[in-house]
Formats: structure tokens, sequence, C-alpha cells
């Protein structure tokens, strides 16, 4: 049994109809190119010895007695193979327009809580006889680098692997301990929990200070809350979602990060801005307020646990409103500067530990971005931006090189639009989750990245000129 942490619980928390919050994880390649078949049934009969393989495609979540207490995770060895394992055809003609349609639809349904929380999907009609593997698993399992040690441990970096057999001994099922054994359990969970939140609050009156002292002082901060304009994908949320994909060069991405002394976030988030800034232009005046990002971050320590969610959020300004696009890039590489800066001066496990106590951080969480937005005419901030260097050498499957990794998680409320980058084989797949009544063609946002970068690595030339002079 492993119980859930705050910050997995708090994605449970978030759920709703309409706001459903597993990631995807998929992968494209070509079954002519493995040595053994990749069909639908090929997949299947596999995929046991692939549970076998990874520990969190064994959990099931198991909710507490009268509600009393944090869900824990069981292990369910054996799933349903009728629900874990579905298949879908793209639409002709197989493009990754038409991937994304797919992709799109499975984001609209939430994960069920009585089966381990995830799906494997097998999307063939793909151009050229591609097929996708679409793993579709739930937040509250894994944050992003969580998540790229579930594929390397799914996928192989060896070709000539072949496809698992089951475990003759798979791991054995748990099951709910019996109410003698369960609540002195979850009462001492609640005890020990009760006896930090003092620390807790003790902690919070000194990031308090920390806080005060920076504005006195006359440093930057972390974006402001409900600062950036209301835009249409901060309405509230609705099941409808639409997707979109594509696929930029790292080593442009890397140009213009040495040509201007910025990092490959920098240029990430400046791709963002300059799609939402034009975004925002087609709609009316840009004005004079900026667009404001929640960025990710690991804090995952290098020796600690490999799953669950460990991340901090940095609330970055886009400087939206900014026309030239290497000033903006410089001004996100500032304010990038800024925010981790602040991270540094404060105690970076707090947000994480406030979490455990839901009922408190819910109010934080929830209730104060419904609150500031009906009182501010704003969001609290207007998206998520995500940026994540994926497995560093070629994964296979069968022997089958997966040519494309296309990774994206869910949408918040006021966040209706979610863009995440996963490096990967020399380039990033960037990926456009949006809210379809808010966003109809999310096509119209990722078509756009390219140009973004395109813009800046003209820039470069001027850029190294300058340099030389």
């Amino acid at each position: 049994m492993r119980r859930l942490s705050g910050e997995d619980n708090s994605f449970l928390a978030w759920e709703s109809a309409v706001q459903p919050q597993h990631t995807i994880k998929a992968v494209v390649l070509d079954p002519a190119q493995g040595h053994e078949p990749i069909t639908f049934e090929a997949v299947r009969a596999a995929l046991p010895g692939l549970v076998d393989r990874v520990e969190p495609l064994q959990w099931q979540l198991m909710s507490p007695r009268f509600g009393a207490g944090r869900p824990w995770w069981i292990t369910r060895a054996r799933g349903d193979l009728n629900y874990h394992m579905k298949r879908a055809t793209a639409a002709a003609p197989g493009t990754d327009r038409e991937l994304g349609a797919e992709i799109a639809k499975l984001f609209e349904e939430p994960l069920v809580r009585d089966r381990p929380a995830w799906q494997m999907w097998y999307i063939d009609g793909l151009a050229d006889g591609r097929v996708a593997l679409v793993l579709k698993i739930h937040h509250a399992v894994a944050d992003g680098m969580a998540s790229l040690n579930l594929l390397e441990q799914f996928y192989s970096q060896d070709p000539a692997d072949r496809l698992p057999e089951p475990s003759a001994r798979p791991a054995p099922d748990e099951h709910r301990p019996p109410t003698a054994e369960w609540l002195p359990m979850v009462a001492r969970q609640q005890v020990k929990s009760l006896t930090k939140f003092p620390k807790v609050l003790a902690r919070t009156a000194k990031v308090t200070r920390t806080i005060q002292n920076r504005q006195k002082s006359g440093k930057p901060s972390y974006a402001e809350a409900f600062i950036p304009p209301a835009l249409p994908f901060n309405e509230p949320l609705t099941a409808g979602r639409g997707f979109a994909f594509v696929n930029v060069e790292m080593d442009q991405i890397k140009r213009v990060s040495k040509a201007f002394g910025v990092s490959v976030n920098d240029v990430f988030l400046a791709m963002c801005s300059t799609v939402l800034r034009e975004y925002q232009a087609s709609r009316g005046p840009v004005g004079d307020d900026t667009m404001t990002a929640v960025v990710p971050v690991s804090m995952r320590p290098q020796d600690g646990d490999r799953w669950g969610n460990k991340v901090a959020r940095w609330n970055v300004e886009l400087a939206t409103n900014i026309a030239d696009p290497v000033a903006r890039l410089k001004a996100i590489s500032a304010n990038t500067a800024t925010a981790r800066e602040v991270q540094s001066e404060r105690d970076a496990w707090l947000q994480h530990d406030w979490m455990e106590y839901w009922p408190l951080f819910k109010v934080y969480s929830r209730v104060l971005p419904t609150i500031g937005a009906k009182v501010k005419k704003r969001p609290m901030f207007s998206m998520i931006a995500s940026n994540m260097r994926g497995p560093q050498k070629t994964l296979y499957f069968g022997g089958a090189p997966v040519e494309k990794l296309i990774s994206t998680g869910p949408l918040v409320f006021p966040m209706g639009m979610n863009i995440t980058g996963w490096s990967y084989e020399g380039g990033m797949q960037i990926c456009v989750l949006t809210c379809t009544d808010q966003v109809k063609d999310p096509h119209a946002i990722a078509d756009r990245l390219p140009a973004a970068l395109a813009e800046l690595v003209v820039r470069c030339e001027t850029a190294t000129d300058s340099v030389t002079s």
C-alpha cells in the first residue's frame, strides 16, 4: 500500500467531469521496422508483462473508509484488459491532425477510479502504416519526471529486446485492511499531520516575511495573480477538448539560446508568448497588460522516490505586451531568472506541505481563483506552459524505433490552455490542449509555433554581428 501525498491527491480533488486530470504520453512508430508483429493483438498480449515491469501501472485507488483520511494506492497487477487496452482508427489521411483529433477524444472522458488509473490506446489508420500507442494515465500517479521514468521502463533502449511475457508470479493483489487495522492506521497519519501543522504555520510566517522584505527592497517577484487580460480560454471549462501538436528542431532552439544568452526554457516560453500575442491581436488591441503562465519545475531529488508528483510552480509574466520578439525573449529570460531567485529564497517545499492539509489549501487553489476572477474580471493566471527534457536515447518497441513522442498535461480552470513541449530525437514536440468551447481550433495556435521560432532564428544573425563588433 502507498498513501498518496497531498500533491498527488490534489489532482483527484481538482478532477471533475469537465476537468479530467489525466495526462497523455503517446508514441508513433512503424510496425514494419519491428522484429515482431506490432498489432493490436500483440500489444494486448504483451500488456500484462509490461504492467509487471512498470510498478505504477499496477496501482488502483483505494478510497478512505467513511471519508476519513487520504486515498491509498493498492496493487492490482492483473487488471481488466478489456478496460485497459482499447483501439481506435484515425480518419483518413491519417496525418498528425487526425491523430491529434483522436487524442483530443481521449482527453474528454475521465479515468474510472475502481481500476488502475490508466489506459493504453492502439491507434491505427495513420499515414504510411504507422501506429500510435497512447498511454492515458492519471496525473496523481506521475508528474513529468516520473512519466519519463515510466516511459523508459515501458519502452526499451535496446532494439533487440522482444515484447515481454507475463510473469508467472505477478505481484499479489492488495486489499483494504480490516477496520480494526485501518482506523488506527488512519488515526496515526492524522495525528502526524496535526503535530506538523504548527511548524508549517511557522514556516509560512517566515516565507511571508521573506516576501515582504523583497517587496520593501524593490526587487521583482513572481508574476502577480489576476493581472492578465481575460481571454476566451480563461472562461469556465466544458468537457470538449481540442488537441494539436507540432515538431520544431532542437538545434534551432539551442541556436537562439546561445545567441541571446538565455535558456532553452526561455526560448520555449518566448514561442508560447508570440503565438498568444498573435491570438490576442486577432481579437482586438493587445494592450499594456501581459499574459502570464504557470510553469511547472521539477523538484525531484536524484535519489528520491521515482513516482508521484514533486513539482514547484513558477508564475511568470510572458511579456506579451512587448512587440519586438527579441526584447520579449529577453524580458521572459529576466522573469524566469527572477522566479529561480525567488524560489531559492523561499521554503521550496512549503506549498507541497500545505497540500497535505487539502481542506485549507483548497481555499487557495480553487476558491480564490473563482472569487478573484469574478471580482477582478481577470483570470488568476493565463495558461500552463511546461517544457520537459525527454529521453536522451532512442526508444524501441518490439524493435521498432519510437519516431515521435507526444506528451501533454490537463487543463485546470481558469487556465484553459496548456502548451507542453518534450524534446526527443533532435526535436521538440510541442502540444497545445484547449477547451473547444473556448478555442475551437488548437491548430491555429500550434501551427504558428515554428514561425515564432523562425522569427528568433533570423534575429540570431543580428545578435552574432553585435557580439562580433
